[in-house]
């Protein structure tokens, strides 16, 4: 085996490891955790700091928090982008960033922590309330070591200590200030290219950047949301409290609308990994995507999966390998044969 095969290899049982050590995204709340009937309003509160092993608030995640330019002055990696007229500070969490310039940046971005139960109350995972500033650092240093390149997280409106409101996911609004946040990040450290990874819901923003970005290199969605009013009129049905009295989609921003905006000079390397048996974005809608993006005259990967999780959703980590081995130069065979390997070593 050459010394690149036994550095793979090594990687991926560190990963194994990692991927053991997180906890998925739970189901359920913890017991004493806030919840949200389908037609209370929020009561948003100042933006909390947390730092170290300070846990995010699951209060602030659900009812949403606001900032000002001098309080995000105060926030780690705090970026005060104004959108619109309204302000919010986004925070992210970065490893590797070179002062002078930086060749090829990893991002990622999370899924959503918020859920609705069929009667619309909302609550937040019991993953996310056990994250903290130190959590997403150690992700961070440990996908950087993997791929060898500068990594950052982050972090959406609302949650995982940027301001603003987690009920409003995936409104254009979301997509303009994560697209300002990469600007700001690209300026402030000279970045020439970014490899984006995105889970679920985080899949929306990656799809979305690609739609409007000329320095996305890569792009990886994992379990993504990338087909969103088709998947929203899905989950409407499945409710007993009709989804349209909970929210309006057509509101939503739909990757799928703007796939003709997508670079092509010269054309990005995306890669789409799916769980046929997703319980929470269904498969079909995924493959929908895969096939628009080839009728626009691209190449997509469509890597299929297992999720470990009982609702067979959770790719995250499978994303980040994909991503992680892009920013190598692996080819198409090798990043497919790694997550298959990947992948064989978690059902152990």
């Amino acid at each position: 085996m050459s010394d690149d095969g036994h550095t793979l290899s090594w990687h991926l049982v560190r990963w194994l490891l990692l991927a053991l050590s997180v906890q998925g995204a739970s189901q359920a709340a913890h017991a004493d955790a806030p919840r949200l009937g389908p037609f209370e309003l929020p009561q948003p509160q100042e933006l909390a700091v947390p730092t170290g092993d300070e846990h995010f608030s699951p209060f602030e995640a659900l009812n949403g928090s606001f900032s000002s330019p001098e309080h995000c002055a105060q926030v780690p990696n705090g970026l005060w982008i104004d959108h619109e007229g309204r302000g919010d500070c986004i925070r992210y969490y970065p490893h590797g960033l070179a002062e002078g310039g930086n060749r090829s940046v990893l991002v990622y971005f999370a899924g959503d922590v918020m859920l609705r139960n069929t009667r619309g109350v909302r609550f937040i995972t019991g993953s996310y309330i056990e994250r903290s500033p130190a959590s997403i650092a150690s992700d961070m240093t440990e996908w950087s070591t993997l791929a060898g390149r500068p990594t950052i997280y982050i972090a959406r409106p609302g949650i995982y200590g940027s301001s603003g409101d987690h009920n409003m996911r995936r409104h254009p609004r979301e997509i303009a200030l994560m697209n300002r946040a990469v600007d700001m990040i690209k300026e402030r450290y000279n970045v020439s290219s970014f490899i984006l990874s995105g889970h679920s819901a985080g899949a929306q923003i990656v799809a979305g950047l690609l739609n409007r970005r000329t320095d996305i290199s890569a792009a990886v969605m994992s379990s993504g949301l990338v087909s969103v009013k088709q998947v929203s009129r899905f989950w409407e049905r499945r409710r007993s409290l009709p989804g349209r009295l909970l929210y309006d989609s057509r509101n939503f921003y739909d990757p799928m609308d703007e796939i003709d905006r997508i670079a092509t000079d010269p054309k990005p390397q995306i890669y789409v990994i799916s769980d046929p048996e997703d319980r929470v974005v269904p498969f079909f809608s995924q493959l929908y995507y895969v096939r628009r993006l080839r009728s626009a005259g691209f190449d997509p990967q469509h890597v299929y999966a297992q999720a470990a999780d009982p609702r067979r959703h959770l790719l995250a980590l499978n994303g980040r390998l994909a991503a992680a081995l892009l920013a190598q130069g692996r080819s198409t065979n090798e990043i497919r044969r790694a997550l298959t390997d990947f992948e064989l070593d978690q059902r152990e």
